[in-house]
């Protein structure tokens, strides 16, 4: 993952998974099925890694006719994000959207499991 890039998060309601947020940084993506927190004091979320997103799968908004993602999509904000320190195990980066914006953590846990929470 480079230093700055671009993020997307969608609003992805999905008939198998529910509703969650699948946020998309340059091609690395998670669902967020508790939805990314916008508060310092939602606390921890979890974080399923999943499968590569191309930018314009990251970016689609609208009806999802088949498979496990079947269902609505549509984007909830984008913008830019940087990198301030990064490890396999860690990434801590600075959203720059118009909802998500400020720093955020994103932790592993196991398997492809992560954690995220807004942080100061």
């Amino acid at each position: 993952m480079n230093d700055k890039g671009e993020f997307v998060i969608r609003l992805h309601h999905a008939k198998r998974a529910g509703v969650h947020h699948d946020l998309h940084l340059d091609g690395e993506s998670w669902a967020v099925p508790k939805l990314v927190p916008t508060a310092i004091s939602q606390g921890k979320r979890l974080a399923i890694r999943t499968a590569y997103h191309s930018p314009e799968q990251a970016r689609f908004s609208g009806e999802i006719e088949e498979g496990y993602g079947a269902g609505t999509s549509e984007v909830a904000d984008e913008g830019e994000f940087t990198i301030i320190s990064s490890s396999p195990k860690h990434i801590f980066l600075k959203l720059y959207g118009n909802t998500y914006r400020g720093n955020y953590y994103l932790r592993y846990w196991r398997d492809s499991h992560w954690l995220i929470w807004r942080r100061p």
